[in-house]
């Protein structure tokens, strides 16, 4: 999925924040347990204050998560 987050990530820039988590260090770990990751690779929408407002999980085209990235900024500018 990392191309298409990718593409995102230059789509969204200085409106989202992106994070990468790799499970393979403690702070992924971490990270995974907090907001319950079952597997990956997953992207978690958190709000500003941290709350997961949604989970995507797989692989998915770009059109579908940037529909998820405009909710999440309309609901931010609420």
């Amino acid at each position: 999925m990392s191309p298409i987050v990718n593409e995102a990530r230059k789509h969204y820039r200085g409106r989202i924040n992106f994070v990468d988590a790799n499970l393979d260090q403690q702070s992924g770990k971490e990270l995974s347990k907090r907001y319950q990751v079952i597997g990956y690779p997953t992207l978690l929408l958190l709000d500003s204050k941290g709350n997961k407002v949604s989970t995507l999980r797989g692989v998915m085209p770009l059109a579908l998560i940037e529909k998820e990235f405009d909710n999440l900024l309309a609901r931010e500018k609420k």
